[in-house]
């Protein structure tokens, strides 16, 4: 296992017309890249997981397991936007000299996918023979696959859809509403609306059980 820091030292402009003055890129690799470059398995995480994704997803990624290092090159790009090392509200802008904290610019999907791709072109990397993502790592691979189409073989989507339902935009929306009532969501500091996120989060978490008659 690789945990590396890609750092792309050009202005980088974002969907809502912003742009970021460089970018950071946390990721972790594991196994080697074969002389076809062709054994390239790619995961695309979560809102709140990281690069490491044989930590969180040991169940699918490790010797012996269906995704192995032995015979794969396994990339996980941390997103743009995260608290996990790349960049996001707590990197340093460098017009104040102090971390951006709620004045980090919007990012959407598309972002961080061309943050991927920025990545892919860095490593030498001309084919995913699989993209892997769930949740929002699952819309990050369909937007990938939009933007790319011929650098991916396949894809392999787990609890995600090409278009959000009414049913989650309400439940997103009222995630949001739980950080907005938080009063200090917008300090200028690390802790900024953390009631307000623990809120959020526990909505979310129930959304993710499914109930099963007995």
């Amino acid at each position: 296992m690789n945990k590396a820091i890609y750092t792309y030292p050009f202005e980088f402009k974002l969907e809502h017309g912003t742009s970021l003055s460089s970018l950071e890129i946390v990721y972790h690799s594991y196994g080697v890249l074969n002389s076809n470059k062709d054994n390239v398995i790619w995961f695309c995480h979560a809102l709140t997981a990281n690069s490491d994704v044989a930590d969180w997803w040991d169940s699918l990624v490790g010797v012996g397991k269906t995704y192995d290092p032995t015979n794969h090159f396994i990339i996980c790009a941390n997103i743009i936007g995260s608290c996990y090392g790349s960049s996001g509200p707590l990197t340093i802008d460098k017009e104040t000299n102090l971390p951006y904290y709620s004045t980090f610019p919007k990012i959407t999907i598309r972002d961080m996918v061309n943050a991927h791709i920025l990545l892919r072109k860095h490593l030498g990397i001309e084919k995913i023979h699989t993209l892997i993502g769930g949740s929002m790592g699952g819309y990050q691979v369909l937007e990938w696959a939009v933007a790319e189409p011929m650098a991916i073989n396949q894809m392999v989507l787990v609890a995600t859809s090409p278009q959000e339902s009414a049913w989650g935009i309400a439940i997103h929306t009222a995630q949001r509403l739980a950080i907005e009532t938080d009063p200090t969501w917008r300090d200028m500091n690390a802790n900024a609306g953390a009631q307000g996120l623990k809120t959020a989060r526990a909505i979310g978490m129930l959304t993710y059980r499914i109930m099963i008659p007995l």
